[in-house]
């Protein structure tokens, strides 16, 4: 909008231009061309995306003088559009605009107008998402209408609450209301609106959680899962391309959205907790700032030994060896079994900064390929271990790795440790994203099937609780001498403040509290991106489906080039891995990886839009205008 003194006069031109867009969207309706009505629809959303911003940025400020319970009315209509309508309520962004005077005359005529603006959007997604009959301009219609009046009352409300979960109004995942608050609604009984939701999940619509109410039930995505590709190359020594070095430059864009990090948002992280147990423990102990501790806090190694019964392991804290990530302990690892020309097998796609590990340290590298919902193939596996020597040590992640997220049935698991025993190759396992799950019990790891194999576990905080402090450790088993002083001679010893919050947040009960809440977060993302994905993305494309972390991986069609898409993608700020990053081989150029470790919101819906608009254009060879953003701009749409 134009900047002027008279913002009043730049918000009714801007209604005009809105109701010109409304007009040409009811053309585009009865005209009956779909592709049609969906760009004027996204003109519109858009439009009234980035109007209803204005008036918070310039109206708001003014109106809340003279009219602040007609402001705060507003307000709850956003907040209530958010859960129900699908529009987004930007709220808490600075204006650089000029405010209007409390006294401008245009100001009860704004009010009025985002009012009438609101309920139309409702009344348009309704009747393009349901085909729910259009009203008059401007009146909300009665989603109950087409039922018929002889319907039981609970099937009427269970069918009301269906077409706005149909609509897109409410997302997967989202919260639904109480059973006392859904009585209260409805003016209905607190039997009557049990009914409802037992309808609601016959139908597959609404899930139950234990202790935490009713939500809506994910969609089954459209995508198929990628498949599985048995083709293996002989080992080779690692070396990364382009791509991933274009790929770490960046990782670090503060306005991507989605994030390229691989890590919950901050918003899930308990930071403000951490931040007052750092400042009692600097008090406590303000000797930490001079002083460390080379075996590790042994507090801190008590802890893990406590929680890695969970994982049904059973280890001694004087076993564990403290380390700067869940990286370092996995190279301290191959460092104490393995040496330069050695081949190590791994998963395929895996890890880039452990290929990155493995390019460091001299040695080859043997990519098994992977199944993306059970993980590495122990037919492959097995068949290229048959030569004595072959492979010095296996690395894998069997608890949904980066970037498939996959998870390894248990038979496979005790299978795959019977294997690697019996063949005399040492197994390290990295457990980072073992507590990242979503079924209702933790799965175990590799070491726990025989506690006596030549398995090395490895794990961190770095995807849990606090990715800035950057501590993981290692149980080497009968490596621990040799990997004590590999530890002492690489990086000495981790800084003792970080060591003493976690420990005292683990022995609190804090961090069992924050997993729960970090787990149902993660699993609700991960159904609100698949399902975007699953809408915006074009045929030909495949989808992993996670059953815990927080990465999708996504076959696209095979003569689309990752490179490409991420070169495209990352022009608009939108965070994705190419697949190409994850392998020395060819073979997954033409996947992408997603995280989805932030809160899905209206950015995140334009984003996966916007890329799966540049898939497309690739697949069909068409070339792809990035969309014009002011600097430092992000996506609105």
């Amino acid at each position: 909008m134009t900047e002027t003194k008279k913002p009043g006069t730049a918000l009714r031109l801007d209604h005009q231009r809105l109701e010109t867009i409304y007009a040409e969207l009811l053309e585009s309706f009865a005209g009956g061309d779909w592709d049609d009505v969906r760009a004027s629809w996204d003109h519109l959303d858009q439009g009234l995306r980035a109007h209803l911003l204005e008036e918070e940025q310039n109206v708001f400020p003014s109106l809340r003088l003279v009219e602040p319970v007609e402001v705060a009315e507003l307000q709850r209509e956003g907040r209530w559009e958010l859960e129900h309508a699908g529009l987004r309520w930007f709220l808490g962004l600075q204006s650089r605009r000029a405010r209007p005077s409390a006294t401008d005359p245009a100001l009860p005529e704004l009010h009025r107008y985002s009012v009438a603006a609101r309920a139309s959007v409702l009344a348009l997604n309704a009747h393009l998402c349901t085909g729910t009959p259009l009203p008059s301009r401007f009146t909300m219609p009665r989603m109950d209408a087409a039922v018929d009046a002889s319907t039981p009352l609970y099937q009427r409300i269970a069918a009301q609450i269906e077409a706005a979960i149909a609509s897109g109004a409410m997302r997967a995942g989202a919260r639904l209301p109480s059973v006392r608050q859904l009585a209260q609604q409805h003016a209905v009984s607190i039997s009557t609106a049990q009914q409802v939701y037992r309808c609601l999940e016959n139908r597959g619509v609404a899930e139950a959680r234990p202790k935490s109410g009713y939500f809506v039930a994910p969609r089954a995505p459209v995508l198929p899962e990628p498949m599985l590709d048995l083709r293996m190359e002989a080992p080779s020594l690692v070396n990364m391309d382009q791509v991933l070095q274009e790929f770490l430059w960046i990782v670090n864009d503060p306005l991507a959205v989605p994030s390229f990090h691989a890590q919950p948002a901050r918003s899930l992280l308990p930071e403000a907790k951490l931040q007052a147990l750092m400042a009692a423990v600097n008090r406590r102990h303000p000797e930490y700032a001079s002083r460390c501790q080379m075996e590790g806090s042994a507090a801190l190694r008590q802890e893990i030994a406590r929680r890695a019964v969970g994982s049904g392991v059973t280890l001694r804290p004087d076993e564990i060896v403290v380390t700067n990530g869940g990286l370092e302990a996995v190279y301290l690892a191959l460092r104490s079994v393995a040496a330069a020309g050695d081949t190590i097998a791994l998963e395929s796609p895996t890890y880039f900064h452990l290929l990155q590990v493995i390019e460091s340290l001299g040695m080859r590298a043997l990519e098994i390929p992977s199944h993306p919902r059970d993980g590495i193939s122990l037919e492959a596996l097995e068949l290229a271990t048959r030569e004595s020597g072959a492979v010095k040590a296996c690395v894998l992640l069997p608890n949904f790795p980066n970037p498939m997220g996959s998870l390894m049935p248990v038979e496979r698991k005790r299978a795959l440790v019977q294997l690697m025993a019996e063949r005399r190759i040492t197994l390290i396992e990295s457990d980072i994203y073992g507590e990242l799950y979503f079924g209702e019990q933790r799965p175990p790891v590799l070491k726990s099937f025989d506690p006596e194999a030549d398995v090395i576990l490895c794990s961190a905080f770095t995807k849990t609780v606090a990715p800035g402090y950057r501590i993981g450790w290692v149980a080497p088993g009968r490596h621990f001498l040799k990997t004590q002083a590999l530890k002492f001679r690489t990086s000495v010893a981790c800084p003792m403040v970080t060591q003493e919050v976690l420990a005292q947040f683990i022995a609190d009960g804090g961090y069992e509290h924050h997993l729960r809440r970090l787990r149902a977060a993660l699993k609700t993302q991960m159904h609100q991106m698949v399902d975007a994905v699953a809408r915006h993305f074009p045929m030909g494309c495949r989808m992993s489906l996670p059953q815990g972390g927080m990465m999708l991986w996504i076959e696209l069609p095979r003569h689309v080039d990752s490179r490409e898409v991420f070169a495209l993608a990352r022009l608009e700020h939108i965070g994705v891995a190419p697949g190409a990053a994850f392998s020395t081989t060819r073979r997954f150029d033409h996947f992408i990886r997603l995280q989805y470790g932030e809160p899905f919101t209206a950015q995140t819906e334009a984003a996966i839009r916007r890329l799966g608009q540049i898939v497309e254009r690739l697949a069909k060879n068409l070339p792809s205008t990035p969309i014009a953003r002011e600097p430092n701009a992000t996506l609105h749409a």
